[in-house]
């Protein structure tokens, strides 16, 4: 440890301009600190800093040595950081944003079992129908569906899921005759609708080829578990992200309808996804919450299998 410490004050007295000023920083004399940074030199068998100069100045053996150095003091940060992190337990303040449906119908039935793995963590959610930016209004993860690219910031895919038509068996009765994405338009639908923008749905057809259908429907909402709701009532088609409506299909509450097309909103995002900011040491807090809610989801998926 006693090389780390030669590189630490030879590295802080670059950085402070000084002799004097990395003396204050770490608590060490000047006189100290120019004999550690002479017997480096020794030992390196070059000089580091020119003595000739009134400033302290690098020679160019010091400036190459200076950047290898950082490079060592900030590789045994993350090491020191990551062992304490192996024997810490994580906790703090937890800020999580979600869209609507999602926080109510995925990611709220993991949060008993998160606390009590994790009761030093205090978990703040706020559900919202809108992107935010994790930065602006700190929040250390946001739960999306579909992929963004939102650049410094860490994507991580935490379930598989499409969208997928669902209705109720008693709405079926009476309109037992969707036999083609076609048919959609003439159905009574149940929307998600933002700010003003028209309704459509996209699926991809027998050929292969992307097609559009304008949906006109008997409710727009802009808020998908109002949507489930409608769905089960008997209100109408709805399309929904699977992972929301799984336990009304194996329940039999929900029908999924021509489950041979793929369908969409905007995109085919097929995933729901943790955002989170980019960093070289991750709260351990942040990776906890991620990791958890992948782990528990992804038993979720095996033990459900496909849906039907």
């Amino acid at each position: 440890m006693k090389a780390l410490d030669s590189l630490r004050i030879f590295v802080t007295t670059q950085r402070k301009g000084s002799l004097s000023a990395a003396a204050r920083s770490l608590s060490l004399s000047p006189a100290t600190i120019s004999r550690r940074i002479s017997a480096l030199e020794e030992e390196l068998g070059v000089q580091l800093v020119d003595r000739t100069s009134r400033n302290l100045k690098m020679t160019e053996a010091g400036q190459a040595f200076l950047s290898r150095a950082e490079v060592v003091l900030e590789s045994m940060a993350e090491a020191e950081q990551a062992a304490r992190n192996a024997r810490q337990r994580p906790e703090g303040r937890l800020r999580v944003h979600s869209r609507t449906h999602i926080g109510l119908r995925v990611v709220a039935p993991l949060l008993p079992r998160f606390a009590q793995r994790y009761p030093d963590i205090q978990v703040e959610i706020e559900l919202s129908e809108h992107p935010v930016n994790l930065v602006e209004h700190d929040f250390d993860v946001d739960i999306r569906t579909g992929e963004s690219n939102d650049s410094g910031f860490v994507i991580k895919r935490l379930l598989s899921s499409d969208e997928v038509l669902v209705a109720s068996p008693s709405f079926l009765k009476v309109y037992a005759r969707i036999k083609h994405p076609t048919d959609l338009p003439q159905v009574r639908c149940l929307t998600y609708r933002r700010e003003q923008e028209a309704t459509s749905w996209k699926y991809i057809d027998e050929s292969g080829e992307q097609q559009e259908l304008a949906i006109r429907g008997v409710l727009s909402a802009n808020n998908g578990e109002l949507l489930r709701l409608a769905a089960l009532g008997g209100m109408g088609v709805a399309l929904l992200s699977e992972a929301t409506v799984r336990d009304d299909l194996q329940r039999g509450a929900l029908v999924r309808l021509l489950p041979q097309y793929r369908f969409a909103v905007r995109a085919y995002s097929n995933g729901i996804f943790a955002v989170f900011r980019q960093s070289r040491t991750l709260p351990m807090k942040v990776r906890a919450f991620v990791d958890f809610v992948a782990e528990a989801l992804k038993d979720e998926e095996l033990r459900a299998g496909p849906s039907s």
